[in-house]
């Protein structure tokens, strides 16, 4: 049995961090995805290789990348506010970490929702990128049919 599961979390409680690298491949996929071809991310801004696209990282963040997430059985989540702060360039080829902590575990409206921020430090340690994010667990209808 996975442990603990997402809604047991509290404050304070930390989701297994994972490292990726902003490859050249990764982020042309990317670029076609999003149809976004400004020389930035092509070119780059004349300090270094091209900048990493915005929609990259938000891909990257969500806790659902951590390994150690996971959800009971009979239990779904879904995103109820976000926020993100892009605080560094970040450029194609580094090296970077993501990391979440739980900041709240509070009921409303009778869900338990779940507030955490989502860090990107590049390979200096320098925090690149911050996501604020609440999201709510649900029990799902188990047996129904569609």
């Amino acid at each position: 049995m996975p442990g603990p599961y997402a809604h047991e979390l509290q404050a304070g409680d930390r989701y297994d961090g994972y490292g990726f690298t902003a490859t050249a491949e990764l982020h042309q996929q990317f670029l076609f995805a999003v149809e976004d071809y400004n020389r930035l991310y092509l070119d780059g801004d004349g300090d270094g290789p091209p900048l990493v696209h915005p929609v990259l990282l938000m891909h990257m963040t969500p806790r659902t990348r951590s390994p150690s997430f996971a959800l009971a059985p009979g239990m779904g989540s879904a995103l109820a506010r976000d926020q993100a702060s892009w605080l560094q360039p970040v450029h194609v080829g580094e090296a970077l970490r993501v990391d979440w902590t739980v900041t709240r575990t509070y009921e409303q409206r009778g869900r338990i929702y779940q507030d955490y921020v989502a860090t990107v430090h590049d390979s200096r340690g320098d925090l690149v990128f911050r996501r604020d994010t609440s999201s709510t667990f649900f029990t799902l209808a188990m047996g129904t049919s569609a």
